[in-house]
């Protein structure tokens, strides 16, 4: 019987070896150092396959290499493989897709246009594995920003500034006003769910008629806003500035209100209402054209939509009303400010 296969280590190979546990190494390294480290410390061949659930084969593998090679025998050797059928500027080619066509896409659609413009046949499914990890399945967003005016944006985002400062040491009151709108039935969104199954979501027996909202944000400090249904109309609009402008002039403080060039917003009825506002003390700040990402109110109908009413569906309108209300509420309570709701006077209003 020939003698049993063993290794020794020097005080400071076993100190090495065992600093392995805690490196940020693959795993497989980590077990052949403890292979190594055992069978120094005097453990047969047999026993340390019985500890790891290995081969004894597999163990004088692991021994023979760490005899040969050192250290260097613990890591595996990169196989040969198969060659990939793509090259990283294929995978630029999709990404540079991605961010300048005005489109979005599918897996499916980007391997028909990899096939289409350059001849490489991948899967979809294996396409998903090989784009970047910056590259995700997610949302897309509709966007103006191809028909603002960058002079004046400029201008205008300069102005807004110093209207924001003036706001953040006391002297003016700032707020963003906009209007948005809700159905009794939601756009489905992702969720998790139970591989294999999809989650289906009832709908209500009819879909309804439109809820809508106007809202005055001013961050920080309160969201004012009044419900009705169908659009804002004039008239709903005019109720809710006169209300702003009455507290303005109440309070002696200057008041001025952010908002996007809307229909109502410039209408002639309320152009005739502005120079009685100036004297209130309350002025409107317009938005150049199709910048309505610098109106911060645009994210709170986001968030509201997103993740307070993601893809629900309502009975009726009055549901619709109670959830969008105790929506406003969790974001006012979210984002640390106050939530108050004008009541209107017409039979339109929620």
């Amino acid at each position: 019987m020939g003698s049993r296969l063993r290794v020794f280590l020097t005080p400071q190979q076993d100190t090495t070896l065992f600093n392995l546990r805690t490196a940020d190494v693959p795993q497989k390294v980590k077990d052949r150092a403890e292979v190594i480290r055992l069978s120094a410390h005097g453990w047969y061949v047999e026993k340390i396959a019985a500890h790891f659930n290995w081969t004894e084969q597999t163990v004088r593998e692991v021994l023979h290499k760490w005899k040969k090679l050192g250290l260097e025998g613990l890591w595996s050797k990169p196989g040969r493989g198969r060659k990939p059928k793509w090259t990283e500027t294929d995978i630029t080619f999709l990404e540079d897709c991605l961010e300048q066509e005005p489109r979005t896409y599918n897996s499916v659609q980007l391997a028909q246009k990899l096939e289409q413009e350059r001849s490489i046949n991948l899967s979809p499914d294996w396409l998903r594995r090989v784009l970047k990890k910056g590259v995700i399945w997610k949302r897309t967003r509709k966007s103006h920003k191809g028909k603002q005016d960058p002079v004046l944006q400029q201008i205008k985002q300069a102005d807004l500034e110093m209207l924001e400062l003036s706001a953040a040491v006391g002297e003016i009151d700032l707020k963003y006003v906009d209007e948005s709108g809700f159905c009794a039935w939601s756009e489905p969104s992702y969720s998790y769910y139970f591989r294999g199954e999809q989650k289906r979501l009832e709908l209500s027996s009819r879909r309804g008629r439109r809820l809508s909202i106007i809202g005055f944000l001013q961050p920080l400090i309160s969201f004012v806003y009044g419900l009705v249904i169908g659009g804002v109309s004039r008239k709903t609009y005019i109720q809710m500035m006169e209300i702003e402008a009455a507290e303005a002039q109440k309070s002696g403080r200057i008041r001025v209100i952010v908002q996007d060039n809307g229909p109502i917003h410039r209408c002639k009825e309320v152009q005739q209402l502005w120079s009685k506002w100036e004297e209130m003390g309350f002025y409107i700040f317009f938005l150049p054209k199709y910048c309505s990402e610098m109106n911060p109110i645009e994210l709170e109908w986001q968030h509201l939509k997103k993740d307070e009413l993601a893809s629900k569906s309502f009975e009726d309108e009055l549901d619709l009303a109670y959830a969008v209300i105790d929506g406003v509420q969790t974001r006012g309570e979210k984002g640390n400010y106050s939530t108050q709701r004008v009541r209107f006077n017409s039979h339109s209003s929620a």
